[in-house]
């Protein structure tokens, strides 16, 4: 009965985790987010983080939906069901996100799913989608879900003795089981320094009538021109691809980089602004991948699926780590092997790496 809950917890917390990284990866919210504005208050406030039930995408009035609006991921409340889809509406907010034709009603394919709620509250956890958002960075939070799957892999292959009284003098590892966990973890490590160099670059702008007067306002009509800065953080070349994410764009002054390490470059973002006036936001997606592969093998592969570099990259490191594997000619070895004693982890590494 123990075995079979621990059993479950840990793969409760691997859909957990793949989901949420799947989000990140898609731009999608999947089994959490959190609100960056006021328009929910009080019912959520900005930086409380809330849960999604991603298998829901139908409503009732009153129920609370994640859901694009104009492109952007919003939580609102659904305050009416009209025939091709829901009227939505922030509480903190005066109008429906529909009024005067600002938005079409929020048909099933945009929403990302519904917020749990216990009884007419929301389930939150306020102020830690700040934390999450300030506090750690892309790749710690790609860190910590690797250090977590691993250590899922290590509960599962550990070994339980059949008699409970009878306790075995040795813990043993063996090397094929540390090879494969080491392999997982490094290829867990490749893919998370791929995906957070995957950004999208939002572009924030009003159209009025009063163009030109504040920094953000733009004539109805006009184009215009932002920037934007893309910067490589690693310790190696990168190869990134930059496409427009919203019709707004019209051009890029570059769709294909390569940045050497801790290089940047600035791009330019050419805009047509709608006729009509009110807050829009443009997106420039941008996916990186290192060149293990020819240039021209990433360009070829990019151009079927932005998914599809990744994967090659992933399959070529593994096939590799398995002629390693077979080219050493080691397998059922033990490479490391604990005493079980009442002692504190610490001095049993001790004893086993100095002898004493």
């Amino acid at each position: 009965m123990k075995a079979s809950l621990e059993y479950f917890l840990i793969l409760a917390v691997s859909v957990f985790v793949v989901g949420s990284i799947a989000g990140a990866l898609l731009d999608r919210p999947v089994f959490m987010s959190y609100v960056y504005s006021d328009s929910m208050t009080p019912t959520l406030n900005k930086g409380d983080l809330f849960f999604i039930n991603p298998f829901s995408r139908s409503a009732d009035v009153g129920d609370i939906i994640v859901f694009n609006l104009r492109g952007s991921w919003t939580v609102h409340r659904v305050v009416a069901i009209v025939e091709n889809g829901y009227i939505t509406k922030g509480d903190n907010n005066v109008a429906t996100d529909q009024q005067e034709g600002r938005a079409s009603p929020v048909s099933k394919d945009k929403i990302a799913g519904k917020v749990l709620t216990i009884g007419d509250s929301p389930l939150k956890i306020p102020q830690l989608g700040t934390y999450l958002q300030r506090g750690l960075s892309g790749r710690t939070k790609m860190l910590l879900a690797a250090l977590m799957i691993v250590l899922g892999a290590l509960a599962f292959t550990g070994e339980t003795p059949k008699h409970r009284k009878k306790r075995p003098r040795f813990t043993r590892v063996k090397f094929k089981t540390l090879y494969l966990l080491a392999s997982a973890f490094l290829l867990i490590m490749l893919s998370a320094s791929i995906f957070v160099s995957w950004q999208v670059f939002p572009i924030e702008y009003a159209v009025t009538s009063a163009g030109g007067q504040r920094e953000g306002w733009v004539l109805p009509g006009s184009t215009f021109e932002r920037e934007i800065t893309i910067k490589n953080g690693n310790f190696y070349p990168m190869v990134y691809y930059l496409e427009p994410q919203t019709g707004g764009i019209s051009s890029l002054s570059e769709t294909q980089l390569e940045l050497g390490p801790q290089e940047e470059e600035t791009v330019k973002v050419t805009i047509n602004a709608p006729e009509e006036t009110s807050l829009f936001m443009d997106k420039v997606k941008v996916n990186a991948y290192i060149p293990v592969l020819p240039k021209s093998v990433i360009n070829w592969l990019y151009s079927i699926n932005p998914f599809a570099p990744l994967f090659a990259i992933l399959s070529e490191t593994a096939v590799f780590l398995g002629i390693l594997y077979l080219i050493s000619g080691i397998g059922d070895e033990d490479v490391l092997k604990i005493r079980n004693k009442r002692s504190s982890l610490l001095r049993q590494i001790k004893m086993e790496v100095f002898g004493r």
